[in-house]
């Protein structure tokens, strides 16, 4: 091959380029701690690619909860009868019909149930 790389090799090997310093590193949770369901749902966040994606969605999640707890003061809402909703935000819940029929059922009767979520929408889709 006269010194050069073959296909094979240029598709298999490629150089590693440094990482930046403030790189979260891929950890999962240490179980030999004991299991603390906060620190477990919280370490998601450097479990790996699909992990990490939960972890964020949690973290938005907790975020707008905080959101929903803030008072809203006059000035910043419309009048109650243009607006129920006195909350700091508003979070509508969308879900398809298989989230139903998988066992989701219970999740989404809770958030309902305790006013967590503002509007429940049910899509269906149909393939013809």
């Amino acid at each position: 091959t006269n010194g050069s790389l073959n296909l094979d090799t240029f598709v298999l090997y490629k150089r590693s380029l440094p990482m930046p310093d403030n790189t979260l590193q891929v950890r999962g949770y240490d179980f030999n701690n004991g299991v603390d369901h906060r620190a477990l749902l919280q370490s998601y966040t450097s479990m790996g690619f699909q992990a990490t994606n939960v972890g964020l969605a949690i973290e938005q999640i907790n975020c707008m909860i905080e959101k929903r707890l803030e008072p809203v003061s006059d000035s910043d809402q419309e009048a109650p009868s243009t607006c129920p909703c006195r909350k700091g935000c508003t979070i509508y819940l969308g879900y398809t019909s298989n989230m139903i029929s998988c066992g989701v059922r219970e999740s989404i009767r809770y958030l309902a149930e305790h006013s967590m979520v503002y509007i429940s929408a049910l899509f269906v889709w149909m393939y013809w």
